[in-house]
């Protein structure tokens, strides 16, 4: 069930919580029906591409600027030069990964992904232990930069650091209850989940973009869960389903 997914983002902060699981959210940047390659580069790099006309039909010509301006900062932050550079060869993986990796894996779902909530205790759990940590003193100066590869290219964390926050003990163990009970209904044809990773709170801030990618294996399915945004508009959660449509 691995598909792509993409965020652009124009916000002050937002906090989410991955976890190896199942795919749960999504949300379209347009109300219009597109593919791959339209809101930003998946399977290939659209500038100068076939794909360029139905982006600038759908976005206009500002998801292209958005794109070269992405890989420029990269560029300028690990050196190199356009296509010889460390930055160009990760973003071609990338894209590699996600033409190659989905005919490799078997697809569980009609669709691919899935849109749901968690209950209202365990969401009550997750408030509670949020607003603590926003109300410490050196909030959000004490969230834990992320470390990214040299010039990976799924976070354009060259323009400013994604966050992290560790889960408390008893706060994981009741996530990891409730997301596979979730995807036990969602899979029923699974007969068994191997749990793989639950990364904690990730916050991403304003002008952060998650690029469109498939999971690392053993990461079959996953979930996100959106805990707290602070946003100037509507923040998109782009997933490309089984039918190639976003």
């Amino acid at each position: 069930n691995e598909r792509p997914s993409f965020n652009a983002m124009n916000m002050k902060m937002k906090a989410v919580i991955a976890a190896a699981a199942s795919l749960l959210w999504t949300s379209t940047a347009s109300a219009q029906n597109f593919g791959v390659d339209v809101s930003f580069p998946i399977h290939y790099n659209f500038i100068g591409s076939e794909s360029l006309s139905a982006t600038n039909e759908v976005f206009g010509n500002d998801r292209v600027e958005l794109y070269s301006k992405y890989m420029d900062g990269c560029i300028k932050r690990y050196g190199g030069h356009s296509a010889n550079s460390l930055c160009s060869h990760n973003e071609a993986d990338r894209l590699r990964l996600n033409l190659e990796q989905p005919k490799l894996q078997t697809n569980y779902t009609e669709i691919g992904f899935k849109k749901t909530k968690l209950s209202d205790e365990t969401w009550s759990m997750l408030q509670t232990f949020w607003a603590g940590v926003k109300a410490k003193e050196n909030f959000p100066e004490s969230l834990w930069p992320e470390a990214w590869p040299e010039a990976n290219t799924y976070v354009n964390h060259w323009e400013s650091d994604s966050k992290m926050h560790p889960l408390d003990t008893k706060l994981r163990q009741v996530l990891w209850d409730e997301i596979e009970k979730k995807m036990q209904e969602w899979i029923p044809t699974a007969s068994s989940f191997s749990k793989s990773s639950l990364y904690g709170v990730r916050v991403y801030r304003e002008g952060h973009i998650l690029a469109p990618h498939v999971d690392r294996d053993p990461l079959i399915s996953s979930a996100i869960i959106n805990i707290d945004q602070e946003v100037t508009e509507p923040w998109p959660l782009e997933v490309i389903g089984h039918d190639g449509f976003a």
